[in-house]
């Protein structure tokens, strides 16, 4: 498997975690966005507009949590090539 598509499933089992856990860490980019966005619109839409609303900022959890572990391994593997070449 793809490094990006184990970042991508990664990313995917951190948001899943994000709706389970007692702490907020998970789904701070989520939530970093929704507070800077909202300012109350979120009620006055209709159930389908808060349905794509709440879809997208799964798809941005996601996406930012799998672009950092992407990051991650990059380094991970960068550093392991330096050590091997004298």
């Amino acid at each position: 498997m793809s490094r990006g598509f184990i970042s991508a499933l990664a990313g995917l089992g951190i948001t899943i975690y994000a709706w389970f856990a007692h702490s907020i860490w998970p789904a701070w980019p989520s939530i970093l966005v929704f507070d800077k966005f909202d300012h109350g619109g979120f009620a006055e839409l209709t159930h389908t507009g808060q349905a794509i609303v709440t879809i997208l900022l799964i798809a941005l959890n996601v996406g930012v949590w799998a672009v950092i572990l992407r990051a991650a391994l990059w380094l991970i593997d960068r550093a392991l090539r330096r050590r091997e070449s004298p």
